[in-house]
């Protein structure tokens, strides 16, 4: 009797015209999502290639505009413009970029790409997290939020299970016909499980199946070895998803009618989308307030407020400190407002490192907060995970400003020496050149390395995985017990 009742719900899960009107729109929302990341990776992997070609084609440039200057002229190029002047070209004439490629999983969720930079014009002034460089987008667009994969699986697959399960039993319960199907069982627990197992086996395989197609119409490049542990683990966390509100919809309308089954379901999950990031964000707020970008601008512009005097003697006191460049100080008059600069920055970071410090603090701490509070809702466990397989998430991005600064830190550990021994003793090896020809390593230059986007996720995202199937087990344990239920 259990077998024919379960072909038979089967049978009619699958001919139910519902079912595959919802399969559908379900099917193309994932493919409409997929297509709309994707191309948003398309576009910017299309930009981080036109920045490499733009720096090498400038650099190329610079190294046979030193060719054609490293050669008697009888004028000399002012030092900014100078490519082969070790402290004109550091502080005007260097282009090198700090890039943040997609990953080859970017098409799973545009998350917060669209709104932090992907690609910095390195600074050696650098002092606090730089500024985006990327094109402006209008914000009332971003506003609105991304229409992608992630944003279906995440806050449309729920819709679309409570929609195809909440009437299994509440509807066959107010027409009565779920008396005469509990007669045929041993239980009505035993009734429930086994609807409850025929949406599962229906539901989970076509959401796997979907996603995979909606990938394949998108030409993801999602399918190499290298991706192949954290897809397997993105899989798990989908059928994880999906099982939870597959049988947190089985409890609930297996205890109440069919309008009080969508109206709770419906209520759960706006609690879990909506209510609890909005509260658990309010709460973050409150007791971590950020601390006010006047501030710290106010003190940026004041730690800046320089006259030539006293750069002058700031640099003095900074030459006269190193032996090897004190010979800069006694000709002061002589050396590079680039030069200068040198001692001026280091001036000007040690000035707002305290706000600084206590700004990284607070968002260290809120951070901390944030992702405690992450785990009271499947959904943003769920969000967060599909961001960090996409490397598109808050994480990845403050990896790439720590990236950011060690790289500034390099090019200044190797244009820095350089300049402040050109101060000290100044040489020309081509007398009459236009060019000063004290700076032609441009092939040393640092490069930035990019980081390997996919390396690490699966480690990163494992115990969210764990989490959802955690959950929807205990939510499949509730339903077994079998308490509350009503015929």
């Amino acid at each position: 009797m259990t077998r024919a009742l379960f072909l038979i719900e089967l049978a009619m899960l699958l001919k139910a015209r519902f079912t595959w009107i919802i399969g559908a729109l379900l099917f193309a929302a994932l493919a409409w999502g997929a297509v709309n990341g994707q191309a948003n990776a398309d576009q910017q992997q299309a930009t981080v290639d036109r920045v490499k070609m733009h720096a090498a084609t400038k650099v190329a440039r610079q190294q046979a505009d030193v060719a054609r200057y490293g050669r008697p002229a009888g004028t000399l190029l002012p030092y900014w413009q100078d490519p082969s002047d070790a402290a004109g070209y550091m502080r005007y004439g260097l282009t090198a970029y700090a890039l943040k490629p997609p990953s080859p999983l970017a098409g799973l969720a545009i998350g917060q790409s669209r709104l932090l930079p992907f690609y910095i014009k390195t600074d050696l002034d650098y002092v606090a997290p730089p500024a985006a460089a990327f094109d402006f987008i209008n914000p009332r667009i971003l506003s609105l939020g991304d229409f992608d994969l992630a944003f279906v699986l995440v806050y449309v697959l729920p819709l679309a299970l409570i929609a195809i399960g909440a009437s299994r039993l509440a509807a066959e319960r107010d027409s009565g016909a779920l008396r005469l199907m509990a007669a045929q069982l041993p239980s009505f627990r035993q009734l429930v499980m086994l609807k409850f197992s025929v949406a599962a086996i229906v539901c989970v395989p076509f959401t796997l199946v979907a996603t995979v197609l909606a990938l394949l119409v998108a030409d993801t490049p999602c399918w190499s070895m290298q991706a192949l542990d954290t897809m397997l683990l993105l899989g798990a966390a989908l059928a994880g998803f999906t099982l939870f509100w597959v049988a947190l919809t089985a409890l609930v309308a297996s205890r109440i009618g069919v309008v009080g089954s969508y109206l709770r379901l419906v209520s759960v999950w706006i609690g879990f989308t909506f209510f609890v990031p909005a509260a658990g964000a309010l709460l973050i707020d409150m007791a971590y307030p950020a601390p006010s970008p006047l501030l710290y601008l106010d003190d940026l512009r004041r730690a800046n407020d320089f006259t030539p005097a006293n750069r002058d003697a700031l640099f003095v006191r900074f030459a006269r400190a190193e032996p090897a460049y004190a010979a800069a100080a006694e000709r002061i008059g002589k050396v590079s407002y680039a030069t200068k600069q040198i001692a001026v920055q280091q001036a000007v970071e040690r000035q707002v490192e305290e706000r600084v410090a206590a700004a990284a603090r607070q968002s260290e701490d809120a951070a901390g907060r944030a992702a405690a509070l992450r785990w009271l809702s499947p959904a943003m466990v769920f969000d967060t995970l599909l961001q960090q397989a996409a490397g598109s998430g808050v994480e990845r991005h403050k990896r790439f400003l720590q990236r950011t600064k060690d790289y500034t830190d390099e090019l200044r550990a190797f244009f820095w020496p350089r300049a402040l021994a050109e101060a000290a003793n100044p040489a020309n090896p081509c007398q009459g050149c236009a060019a000063r020809l004290n700076f032609t390593d441009h092939d040393k230059i640092p490069r930035f390395q990019a980081d390997r986007p996919l390396d690490g996720v699966a480690g990163r995202i494992g115990g969210a995985v764990g989490y959802l199937w955690m959950l929807a087990d205990a939510v499949v344990l509730m339903l077994w017990s079998g308490r509350r239920f009503r015929v």
